[in-house]
């Protein structure tokens, strides 16, 4: 009996084994916030996606990046002065451990401007 492994899943495997310890990190601190969202493909990323997406993640050659929103960006400047941010991205070597506390308050921002402020993905 072949297993079916779910596009996500695919996804992480296709990775370097460094970039697959690190997504398998974000994957399961965004699911500690977020358990009840549902896990998809967009744009060719994953996605935790609840009545909406609230955040999608991805590994590249050198590093792994999250992706909240402008809004959680902007509002945690300061928390992320050291690490690479562009507008809606936050970008984690692949050769350090993913700083936990720190996903998890992107994770916690990101579901409460989402649930209680109705802020969209593009916001």
């Amino acid at each position: 009996m072949t297993s079916i492994v779910n596009p996500v899943e695919a996804y992480i495997l296709s990775k370097s084994p460094e970039a697959r310890r690190r997504l398998t990190e974000l994957r399961r601190l965004l699911r500690e916030v977020a358990p009840d969202a549902t896990e998809a493909l967009k744009w060719g990323k994953p996605a935790f996606i609840r009545d909406g997406i609230l955040f999608q993640y991805a590994a590249f050659k050198h590093h792994v990046s999250l992706h909240p929103t402008p809004s959680v960006i902007d509002a945690l400047r300061d928390e992320l002065r050291s690490y690479e941010i562009s507008q809606n991205t936050i970008r984690f070597s692949l050769v350090n451990p993913i700083p936990k506390e720190l996903v998890l308050q992107i994770a916690r921002l990101r579901l409460f401007q989402k649930t209680e402020q109705g802020q969209g993905w593009k916001t």
